[in-house]
């Protein structure tokens, strides 16, 4: 299988994957529905990590000698920013918003990705880049100003829980992208989810996460969502996407972003979440400008690939 075709499928597999993702973080806070509360976002967060933690410690043993003084940090920064910030953040925020929304809020990581890379890596956008950055910004903008409506979400301002979570996401793709090069992407996945572990253990102990799972009536409902949640939808899940950022242009692989609500619209829609149908037009416009960024992107990135051919 080529390259080109295998960046295609891991795009289509992690936008199904984490498009799914928004609802079973929901789910595994409310298990039956409803307004009653099983595990709270901070104990979602810890055990997520804690169980694709032990996932992929198998393969953290098998790369541990890329676990150097030179690659700890940046390994606990794309752990962190990547992973357990965005965890905790995310799960907050879906106790004010319906999962639909963060979904969408979630395409906002490509626009930060092009910043962190004009800042920090001297990475120029193109015009057609920042064309689509400021269309996209402008559908995310609408889409925040229809989902305000208090019918449709509980509180709209726990949407400014995902920024600093997808600005995460994108200091994380930026970091392996441009930083960690070097080492094969399942090791940065693994050796990373070892760095943040300590840190979700205390939060685990510090929230006593798992005594809803035992005591309560639908704790065992809440580890089985979270569960896939966490194996798939995180531990596989980043596995690919390490990979997918290995072989294909750092822009490219934060469109994943931009299909996710796609398939958390969708979810959430047959789930009984109200998506205002003129917020389709919406999600068409931040469609348009990711097309816009990734076009340019792609083709830049295709063209130093054939220049290093020959």
């Amino acid at each position: 299988m080529n390259n080109k075709t295998l960046v295609w499928l891991l795009f289509i597999f992690l936008s199904l994957t984490w498009g799914s993702s928004f609802i079973l973080m929901k789910k595994s806070m409310f298990p039956a529905g409803g307004e009653e509360m099983v595990m709270n976002p901070y104990q979602v967060g810890a055990v997520r990590i804690i169980i694709a933690s032990i996932v992929l410690a198998p393969i953290a043993i098998k790369f541990r000698q890329y676990m150097t003084k030179k690659t700890w940090l940046l390994l606990l920064v794309t752990g962190f920013f990547g992973n357990l910030m965005p965890a905790i953040m995310f799960t907050l925020a879906e106790t004010g918003i319906n999962s639909s929304l963060a979904g969408l809020i979630n395409m906002s990581t490509s626009f930060f990705v092009v910043l962190i890379g004009v800042l920090f890596y001297k990475s120029k956008p193109s015009l057609l880049q920042m064309i689509g950055l400021g269309v996209g910004s402008a559908g995310l903008f609408f889409v925040l100003n229809s989902q305000s409506d208090i019918s449709l979400n509980k509180d709209i301002r726990y949407a400014f829980f995902l920024f600093p979570a997808t600005i995460g996401y994108a200091i994380s793709l930026t970091t392996i992208k441009f930083k960690l090069q070097h080492i094969p992407s399942s090791a940065i996945t693994a050796l990373s989810f070892m760095t943040i572990l300590p840190a979700a253990i205390l939060i685990a102990i510090a929230t006593d996460a798992f005594n809803p799972i035992i005591q309560h009536p639908d704790g065992v409902k809440a580890l089985g969502y979270l569960s896939i949640l966490s194996v798939i939808g995180t531990a596989i899940a980043v596995l690919l996407f390490t990979r997918l950022i290995a072989i294909s242009n750092h822009v490219f692989a934060s469109a994943v972003a931009y299909m996710l609500p796609v398939v958390a619209i969708l979810i959430g829609v047959l789930d009984g979440e109200a998506f205002p149908p003129e917020n389709y037009l919406w999600v068409a416009l931040i469609l348009v400008g990711v097309f816009l960024m990734n076009r340019s992107g792609v083709k830049k990135d295709e063209s130093t690939t054939e220049n290093k051919v020959v």
